[in-house]
Parts: C-alpha cells; sequence; structure tokens
C-alpha cells in the first residue's frame, strides 16, 4: 500500500504542469481524488467496494493523466498554480 501511495504522489508530481490547461487541471483533480481516497483507506479496512473505488479512481486517473507522465516536475508545479 505504502508503495502504490508513493507512485500515485510521484505520478502526480510528474503530471502537475502540461501544454493543454484544462485537460491538467483534470488530471491533478483525479489525483487528488485518489490520494484522498488512499488516505482515507489508511485508517480503515479495505472492503470490495473501496477496492471497486480505489480501481476505478486509477483507471480515471490514468486515463487524464497519461499525456503527462513525461513531464518535468517543475514545469508540472508551475501548471499546477494555474488550475486554482
Amino acid at each position: 500500500m505504502k508503495l502504490q501511495i508513493f507512485a500515485v504522489l510521484t505520478l502526480f508530481s510528474l503530471v502537475i504542469s502540461s501544454c493543454s490547461e484544462d485537460s491538467i487541471c483534470d488530471c491533478i483533480r483525479a489525483s487528488d481524488e485518489l490520494t484522498s481516497k488512499y488516505d482515507e483507506l489508511r485508517t480503515k479496512k479495505l472492503t470490495k467496494k473501496g477496492q471497486k473505488e480505489v480501481k476505478e479512481l486509477i483507471q480515471t486517473k490514468k486515463a487524464k493523466c497519461k499525456e503527462f507522465e513525461l513531464m518535468s516536475g517543475p514545469e508540472m508545479m508551475e501548471r499546477k498554480a494555474d488550475c486554482k
């Protein structure tokens, strides 16, 4: 579970910047939702419903963030600031 959280946070940091502001913001929101779900599940027992929600959030995030996977961290941080 810790490795998954680390992977999500790493990918999130890579996803924060992009060429298309709307799509990068969608990616950031999807990453935030997944991170929030992981945080919630750290204090609870993972149920079948929780597993399904996590899998769905992962798929959503992958779809929305695919084009930003190779973006540099500093550039992503700049783009993230434009999403607020």
